[in-house]
This record gives C-alpha cells, structure tokens and sequence, in this order.
C-alpha cells in the first residue's frame, strides 16, 4: 500500500493540471502492478510504463464544450485537407521549402508569426486557398485552430534539463513526455511553478538513490559469492546464529520491507500456500532463517508450484537484503566456503613445510600464508585486519597517507588499501586524495565549494559555484562564500555569523556606556553631577574607574577627577575604545571586510 501510494503521489505531480482523472491514475497502477507479464522494474522505469499508459488514454485538459480542442483540431485538418497532405506529403515536410503560393519570407514570416503551427498543415492550407494574399492568410490563422507542430519530448527534456538542473532528470523526462502533448502554455505554468516553489524532486535526491541502488546491487542482480564473503566473511556462522534477533523486528524496518520479505518467501516455496506461509512467519516473529527452517521440512499442497509472485516494490533495506541473499544462495555460500577453507588447508601446510609462513608485525600472528600477506613499500609483512583497521583509523583523522604499522618510515599505497577497504570507502579516500592534489598544484581559477572539499574551475561569469559532490551539492556565491542569494547583493546579506559579530560589538558598547554597583550589582548611567557615585544600596564607586571609594581621597591631581568637564565626549570614548576592543577579540582589526555592518560607523558624538 506504501508503494502504491508513492506511484500515485508521482502521476499525480506528473499529470497536474490535466483532465486525467485520480481514478485513471488509481486503475493504471493496479493494471501495472498487477499484470505478471511485467518485468521486475525499479521505481522509475515503473513510472515511465504508466505514465505511457496514461498518455495513450488521452488527455483532455485543452476541452471546450464537451469536446477537446486537440480532437476538434484533427476532426477540422481530416475533413479539410487530409486529401491535400496524402498527395502533396513528400514536399510538405521541414521549414527549408517555399510554401506553395508563398515566397520564401513569407513563409518564414508566416513560421515567425505562429511558431507553434505545423508546417505541413500551412502549406496544406495555402494550396486549399490560392486566393489569399499574405496579410488574408495571417488573418485566417490568427481565427481558427491549426494544427500544431509536434513537440519532441527528447527535446523538450534537455530544454527542462537546462532550466532546471538541480532537478531529478527522471522526474522531468516523464514531465517532458507529458508536457509534449499539450499546450505552450502549460509547460511555462509548470517551469514557473517549479522554479518559485523549488518543489520538484532533486538531482541530489536522484544521485543518491542511484548511488544506494548501486550499493544493493551486491545482494540482487550483481551478487557474487566472492563480493559477498568481503562484507560478511563468515554468513554461514552469523545468519544460523540461534540468538540472532529477526531483522524485521528492528524499528528501523518498514511494512513495505515485510511484503517484501514475505513475496520473497512465496516464491522460494511455491509449492506451499501463502496463508500457511504468512501464519508461521507470524509465529516465528518475522524471523526469516527460523521460517525458512520450518517451511523446507513441510510436505508440499500442490503438485503444480504457484505463479511467480513479481516483487514490485523496491527494497532498501541493507540488512533484509542480505539475509535474503543467503538464502537465495546459501548452498553455493557453503560450498565456496568449504573449498575455500580446503584450499587454505593445503596452502597452510604446504607453505609450514617450506618455510614460507610470515609474521604480522602489528598483531604477531605467525602463521601467515603468503596469499593473505599484505606489504608496506618496504616490504613490512602484515595480516588484512591489520592493515584494513590501521586504513580506517587514518581515514577516521581525516588523512591520505597511510604510514607502515611498523618502526618504519614507509607507506601503504592505494593498491594495497584497495584490497581491504570497502569500495564505497575506497572511492571516496580517492576523491580526498585527488582534491588534495589539485589543491597542491596551485591551478588558476581553482575554487573550493565552502561547505566541503569539493574543488573545480568554475565558467568565466559564472556567479554561483554549484558542488559537484553528490554528500553536497550546495549553490554558492563565489564572491561573499555563503549560500547562493541571488538576486540579492551580497551587501543585503546578513547572515548568522554576522550577526552574532555585530550584536557582539553592540553588546560590548551598550557596557561601556553602563556601570554596575560592586555591591548590588545593580546598572546605572550617569548624566550629570560627580563623579563619586552612591548607589540606592548605599556603596560608593568612582564613576570614571568603577572601584569601591569611602570619601573623596580616591580623587585630585594625578587620579581619577572630581568632575568630568563635557560628559558626551567622555561617554563616547569610553564607546569606541570598547568596541576597538571587541573587533580586536573578534579578529575585525586585521581583516575588515569580516565585519559586514559596523555598529560603530553611524555612531557619532552627539
């Protein structure tokens, strides 16, 4: 139900604005999903069979009195010149001829004028009305409605591609296709609407998706026994563990990941009915081993096995997809794990009885064969888990050299680290690694995204620096760094660090204006009188320093003064040598342009 409902929420996006009904939508699903003729297709490719669907049962959003405008448009060229095209269609093709009757710009006046206007049809209409004249012409065009040019999806998309390019290009191929068939005016209402409300589906969201499936693809159509036994090298231990808990009890599991576990089940035994099936998975609390263990021991109910069951929704669950990929392949698991372990047998005894067996001189295991051997480039011998948890320790500090484990000045290189390191981990050290290197050859025009380490040479003009790693893609400005704010300036910009800045300076000079009782604690600001102040409590204080005072000793010649001859010149300075004092702290005394809006410069004495 999770599933449909995701198909649904796309067509109805998809299909926006036209007549295509949610019951059209709602019975081209359930055709789709249900017809087992289907190939086991991924979301999209899902989309696109039902989105053709819907575009062959007619859309209807251009109707006019009962009647579509598309098919008034057919019924009025069929009756008026179908007979003309059916004789003349050869030269009736393309906009390089002179329509019959028409000089050359005229014709191409005439395509100016009506862009959208099919060139067949024109030239159909032209011959049918040898009378009129070019301005006769435009008139009659102007009242009726010409067929209309057909519009290449393929085209339509690169055009949607270039307007939107931070868009899912799935989305908007499926878009394109419906977009073709409709009027102008219905693809600039949806650019418009897509560009205000950035409400689309996004390329981040599309690579990412492609980047998990590529990453499930391990357990399902790519699955290899080899790649399998490097993510779990022991399955046959781990899955048939008793105490392991059942993955679909996990929180983190959904009800599209139980169907999914479930068709899964109906297929592996065909032979057996699904409510049988579905009541002891219930009992065995979603434990898939445990119900497969039961289910292989029950004598079959049919003869024939069931129909093939498609698995219609795709599954992203790491966990479950790997459990099933046991089971799928469990014999052959075991079998390459027993030639496996038979093969390493032999290898062990016969590199003891040669003298070849290696030390880890990072764990001290001295029985190593020489096939599971890894070296610095000094030759250093270590075991895989050593050297796989030393690559992920480095990785883990943010760094791309990878020093021997042992006393030795040497590295691993990335062959060797190839070997041990997941490839997603592996890809992305080679990412880190080649930005450091283009960082150290000091290109001209290189930039860094300010978000991550991302770093290119973006077009000259070009305003905004669009990231190109798929864990970001931020926009920027390339000028104030921060994220991308067009059309406003970047003066009109205050962003949080800003502000924090300012209201810091603000804050400081709000204190120097102030002082605070050393007894009370309590505020005050002083507009006239001496400068021994007494507070509601009862202390004194000199005005000009802030210490504690008794009488008047504090003050003459050579100390604070008694009286402060002009007061507003007195508090201002106080102001300014504050607020020097917090740019200082804040690192705006060497780099100005730090600070975006000085609180300082509009403050004057007054």
């Amino acid at each position: 139900m999770e599933q449909v409902n995701d198909y649904k929420e796309r067509l109805v996006s998809i299909f926006q604005g036209s007549s295509i009904s949610e019951k059209q939508i709602d019975e081209v699903i359930d055709i789709v999903l249900n017809n087992s003729d289907n190939n086991i297709a991924p979301f999209e490719n899902q989309i696109e069979i039902m989105t053709d669907l819907l575009l062959e049962s007619g859309d209807s959003c251009l109707s006019k009195k009962g009647e579509s405008s598309s098919g008034a448009i057919n019924t009025y060229f069929t009756n008026n010149y179908a007979n003309i095209l059916d004789e003349n269609e050869e030269g009736a093709v393309g906009f390089a001829h002179t329509t019959y009757g028409l000089t050359k710009t005229e014709t191409n006046s005439l395509l100016t004028l009506f862009p959208d206007i099919c060139p067949k049809f024109l030239d159909c209409f032209v011959k049918r009305n040898p009378a009129l004249n070019f301005d006769e012409i435009v008139n009659e065009l102007s009242e009726i409605d010409y067929v209309k040019r057909e519009v290449d999806p393929l085209d339509m998309w690169e055009d949607l591609k270039e307007m939107l390019p931070n868009a899912d290009p799935t989305y908007l191929r499926n878009q394109a296709r419906v977009l073709a068939k409709r009027p102008l005016e219905d693809y600039e209402e949806f650019l418009k609407n897509a560009i205000e409300k950035n409400d689309y589906p996004t390329l981040q969201d599309y690579l990412r998706k492609q980047e998990k499936l590529e990453d499930i693809s391990v357990y399902t159509e790519k699955f290899t026994v080899a790649n399998y036994l490097k993510i779990i090298p022991n399955p046959v231990e781990f899955f048939t563990d008793p105490e392991r808990e059942a993955i679909l009890a996990d929180s983190g599991s959904s009800k599209s990941d139980e169907e999914f576990a479930l068709n899964f089940l109906y297929n592996q035994f065909p032979y057996l009915r699904q409510n049988q099936i579905q009541k002891i998975f219930n009992n065995y609390g979603k434990h898939l081993i445990k119900t497969c263990n039961k289910l292989t021991i029950l004598p079959r109910d049919f003869r024939k096995p069931r129909k093939y069951i498609e698995q219609n929704n795709e599954c992203f669950n790491v966990k479950l997809l790997q459990e099933i990929a046991f089971l799928k392949h469990e014999t052959s698991i075991r079998r390459y794990v027993k030639m496996k372990n038979d093969t390493y047998r032999k290898a062990l005894e016969e590199a003891r009885k040669y003298g070849l067996l290696k030390t880890c001189l990072c764990c001290f295991d001295e029985e190593l064969i020489p096939e599971e051997c890894l070296f610095c480039d000094k030759n250093c011998s270590f075991c895989k888990n050593c050297v796989k948890l030393g690559a992920e320790h480095v990785i883990g500090e943010g760094r791309t050299k990878f020093p021997c484990l042992a006393d030795c000045p040497s590295e691993f290189n990335y062959s060797v680290l190839k070997m041990v390191l997941h490839d997603k981990v592996f890809k992305r050290l080679c990412q880190r690694k080649q930005i450091e290197e283009i960082k150290s050859a000091n290109i001209d025009g290189l930039e860094t995204c300010p978000f991550c380490d991302f770093s290119m040479v973006p077009k000259e003009g070009d305003k905004i620096f669009k990231c190109g790693n798929i864990e970001c893609m931020k926009e920027s400005c390339r000028e104030c760094r921060h994220v991308a704010h067009i059309p406003l300036k970047c003066s009109e910009i205050e962003y949080d660090e800003d502000v924090k800045m300012r209201t810091y300076i603000e804050n400081e000079m709000s204190e120097a204006l102030l002082r605070t009782c050393w007894k009370c604690s309590k505020k005050f600001y002083k507009e006239s009188g001496c400068n021994k102040m007494t507070c509601l409590c009862g202390a004194k204080m000199c005005y000009v320093c802030g210490v504690a005072v008794q009488d008047y000793s504090h003050f003459g010649s050579g100390r604070c003064p008694l009286y402060t001859e002009n007061l507003d010149q007195f508090h201002f300075n106080n102001v300014i040598q504050r607020a020097q004092a917090a740019k200082t702290t804040l690192g705006v005394d060497k780099n100005p342009n730090k600070l975006k809006f000085d609180p300082t410069k509009n403050f004057n004495l007054k």
